[in-house]
């Protein structure tokens, strides 16, 4: 049995952790297991299979219903036993692989790439979110990320939008579960609400959300442009960060285009930022992903002259 280590994180993302940060990775289990060549090829095998499948769903405006459906199950099984495990997703901890580093790895439990995750999340929300005054997710599903916002940044105003009603029940029962205030609205990456104006010296982030807006993502990014946020951290699916030459980034990559996942925002980013309006801070995969995709690439930037 192996562990990923805080020294193997900071090298991989080529940074440091603050020491809030390390603490609390030191209370996760980062365990796992090798996966060797007979068993890497079994999970390929798998991963073919499902990309040869024509009914495979692709993403977009249309999945609405699946979305409330998926997000319900969430809210209905948190209103019966308020633990957080009911707050997390159920598609982490499908399958007992992911992804680390360009290889497979299996957790000791279903639990490891969630709390990869939680690294992720850690560490990047206390590089850009630690000092704003409010922070908004957009596409916040079942609000477990706001939480961990919040263990960030104990001053900031925090909202969730998404464009499910049942996101904003869920919101209001973590609000009543663990005493907090957070400010749940309805909000459709497709059609934004742009006469909703975000306060003051904020601070944006979305956590595979934008993953299923296709290429329809620019009239969003249009809004924040407007809006002006202190910073905006996209943690998303980006085939762009990927390695084609290498045989699984190369099925990530297939994946991302037969679910209809996002697709350009690095590029209409990069337009933005030679147009003057915007800059880049942050640029860089995580190496983190679920079995089949390396989802979790980042890039954060803000608003020139804001």
């Amino acid at each position: 049995m192996n562990k990923i280590t805080i020294k193997e994180l900071e090298e991989t993302f080529d940074t440091k952790f603050g020491e809030f940060v390390k603490n609390e990775i030191n209370k996760l289990d980062l365990s796992y297991y090798a996966v060797e060549q007979t068993e890497r090829d079994m999970v390929l095998k798998q991963m073919i299979e499902v990309l040869l499948d024509p009914l495979a769903k692709r993403s977009g405006e249309h999945r609405i219903k699946d979305w409330e459906k998926g997000w319900g199950e969430n809210r209905d099984s948190f209103r019966k036993q308020d633990t957080f495990s009911n707050l997390v997703p159920k598609y982490f901890g499908k399958y007992p692989y992911i992804r680390w580093k360009q290889k497979f790895i299996k957790g000791v439990d279903n639990e490891l790439e969630y709390n990869l995750v939680k690294v992720l999340q850690l560490w990047l929300f206390d590089m850009h979110l630690s000092n704003v005054d409010s922070i908004y997710e957009f596409g916040c599903g079942t609000g477990h990320n706001l939480l961990r916002a919040r263990d960030i940044n104990k001053k900031a105003k925090i909202y969730g939008l998404d464009w499910t009603k049942a996101s904003q029940e869920t919101i209001q029962q973590i609000n009543k579960t663990y005493d907090k205030k957070f400010i749940g609205k309805q909000f459709n990456f497709f059609q934004p609400d742009v006469s909703y104006n975000l306060d003051r010296g904020s601070g944006v982030y979305t956590f595979a959300a934008l993953e299923q807006t296709s290429d329809k993502f620019k009239s969003f990014i249009d809004y924040l442009v407007i809006q002006k946020p202190k910073i905006c951290l996209h943690i998303e699916p980006m085939w762009e960060y990927l390695d084609s030459s290498s045989l699984m980034d190369y099925l990530s990559i297939r994946y991302f285009k037969k679910r209809n996942y996002l697709n350009g925002l690095k590029k209409y980013l990069l337009e933005l930022e030679a147009q003057g309006k915007i800059e880049i801070v942050q640029d860089q995969r995580s190496y983190i992903g679920s079995m089949f995709v390396d989802g979790y690439s980042i890039i954060a930037w803000r608003v020139k002259n804001a």
